[in-house]
């Protein structure tokens, strides 16, 4: 009775710890699930709002094209945006899951409604009143507070959406911690109460040796759940280290970079290439490549792949099926083959081709990680590109390809202070096309664009790679020039002015023969001492520029 009561004993501490050993990895995976639902959800959110405030941008960018013109041809996008609108705001309140997300699209509504009503203010001026007054209309900058009150919202959202995918993330990793200690302890416990009970069972009853078998084949299975349980874990802490990496490149193209370095340790012996597809046409650039992988083409189409085709993924093993179209090595040379499209959002942003995969036990296992790492991956890889298009936008010039103003005073602070530290000059040189509003008159706003991205190539082409240029303003640009004397400021400028005299303002069609320009340079600590006395001081040279003749160059009293 007492050998009994210790078998008895001994079997339900192994009892114990298989229940919990089988239970970790359960609890895990609803964790794990509940995590990734609730960073689709934020997602998902912040998306929605980046519709609605792409729909109205280009809705006013309709009106401003119809108001410059009179063409309704231009009014395309703004009645998209009027019969899309409704139905965006509408969701996006349905789909509120907080008071303070409620509160924040009740804002966006308000908004959105007061910035379609000035739209169709200026609109129905422009029709019925004629250019001037719409542009009152407009230059009352009334629509303007209504865009960047919008966009202050939807970034501060973003910046929100970020915050708390970032807890998620930690909590993950937090909670794969826990897991992994607890699935050792469990096992280490496992380990010491299995050795207890054969030494009993070897002891004591020896007649049992069937039962002692059945424990130890037991004991294999035990061994095997833990094995899959720790490598789940280790995949899982991969995965989010992947993540984490990715959310903190500063570009799409780093995040190659990122899962070249993370797949070994996911799937060991498989090799790979990462294609993304580019922003302008359907072809893919093969971004990175990790283990020994067989020679793929630099460029493919969205047709050379059969998962590009049909947004699923195919696999090749061999024996005759049907390859694609980018395969340069037979498929019975390397078999193993996977190709599985990155979408996020139903938008295609690549694909990833695996080789080497296994063909016989353990391909199912392969093929669920390499899925699931690509899922993912383009979920990061969404956020990323999102990330990247926003922070172009908030600083450079859409017309020109220059910096926007925001940017030059951020800049012009930044240097100052630098120059201070370091006891070294900084110049600045305000550039004003001269007779530019005769180029809008004479050819048309269309010619006028076209001038002004020909003078900021130029600009461009005039200054060092640390230097600056920015469109401050209608034909008004400025070029900051970190560690530069105000001689060779004002030499710099009559280089770009002479450049400028001599290039074909509208190398695509119509415009000026000739377009010229007016020059202003102040210096740092010469003509002042702060951001604000240095730009006026580069403002009055430009004026005395003017007031002399224009086309010339003048350096700040």
């Amino acid at each position: 009775m007492r050998r009994a009561t210790h078998l008895g004993f001994v079997a339900a501490a192994v009892f114990t710890v298989m229940v919990l050993v089988a239970a970790v990895p359960f609890w895990l995976n609803r964790s794990v699930n509940v995590m990734l639902a609730q960073a689709r959800a934020e997602l998902l959110a912040q998306q929605r709002l980046d519709d609605i405030l792409t729909s109205v941008r280009d809705a006013e960018t309709a009106q401003r094209g119809f108001i410059v013109t009179g063409n309704d041809a231009f009014l395309e996008p703004y009645e998209q945006a009027r019969r899309t609108l409704p139905g965006a705001l509408h969701e996006a309140k349905e789909k509120a899951r907080t008071d303070a997300e409620r509160a924040t699209v009740w804002r966006i509504s308000r908004l959105v409604d007061l910035k379609l009503a000035e739209l169709d203010e200026t609109i129905q001026l422009r029709r019925h009143a004629g250019f001037e007054a719409a542009e009152r209309v407009v230059s009352s900058l009334r629509g303007k507070l209504y865009m960047d009150e919008l966009r202050r919202i939807v970034a501060a959202e973003q910046v929100r959406g970020k915050a708390r995918r970032d807890a998620l993330r930690a909590d993950l990793l937090a909670r794969s911690e826990k897991s992994f200690y607890v699935s050792v302890a469990a096992t280490a416990a496992n380990i010491l109460v299995l050795g207890v009970l054969l030494l009993v069972v070897t002891r004591v009853l020896r007649e049992r040796r069937a039962a002692a078998a059945q424990l130890e084949a037991q004991a294999g299975e035990l061994a095997q759940a833990v094995a899959l349980t720790t490598r789940h874990n280790r995949e899982l802490t991969v995965v989010a280290e992947l993540l984490r990496a990715v959310d903190a490149v500063p570009s799409v193209a780093a995040a190659g970079l990122v899962l070249a370095r993370a797949m070994p340790k996911l799937l060991p012996g498989v090799a790979g290439t990462l294609f993304l597809l580019r922003d302008d046409d359907n072809q893919l650039d093969r971004e990175a490549q990790w283990g020994t992988p067989s020679d793929q083409p630099p460029v493919i189409d969205i047709d050379a792949c059969w998962a590009l085709r049909h947004r699923a993924r195919y696999r090749t093993a061999g024996h005759g099926e049907p390859a694609c179209a980018h395969y340069r090595t037979p498929v019975d040379d390397a078999p193993g083959r996977l190709c599985i499209p990155l979408v996020t959002h139903d938008d295609l942003l690549g694909m990833l081709h695996l080789e080497g995969l296994a063909t016989g036990p353990g391909q199912d296992e392969q093929e669920r990680v390499a899925v699931t790492i690509a899922e993912q991956f383009a979920l990061a890889l969404g956020s990323a590109r999102l990330r990247e298009s926003l922070r172009r936008q908030s600083v450079l010039d859409p017309l020109t390809g220059l910096f926007n103003r925001r940017h030059f005073d951020a800049a012009l602070k930044r240097e100052l202070a630098r120059a201070r530290r370091k006891n070294v000059p900084v110049s600045l040189v305000l550039v004003d096309i001269d007779h530019f509003k005769r180029v809008n008159d004479d050819y048309g706003h269309a010619v006028g664009d076209a001038v002004l991205r020909t003078i900021a190539q130029q600009l461009r082409q005039g200054i060092r790679e640390g230097d600056v240029a920015c469109r401050y303003g209608g034909e008004e640009m400025v070029l900051l020039l970190p560690e530069c004397a105000a001689a060779d400021a004002r030499a710099r400028a009559e280089a770009i002015r002479v450049a400028l005299a001599t290039v074909t303002p509208n190398p695509e069609g119509e415009g000026p023969e000739r377009i010229t320009a007016s020059f202003g340079v102040a210096s740092y600590p010469v003509h002042a001492q702060d951001a604000e006395s240095l730009f006026w001081a580069a403002d009055k040279a430009l004026y005395r520029a003017k007031q002399e003749g224009r086309n010339r160059v003048l350096m700040g009293a």
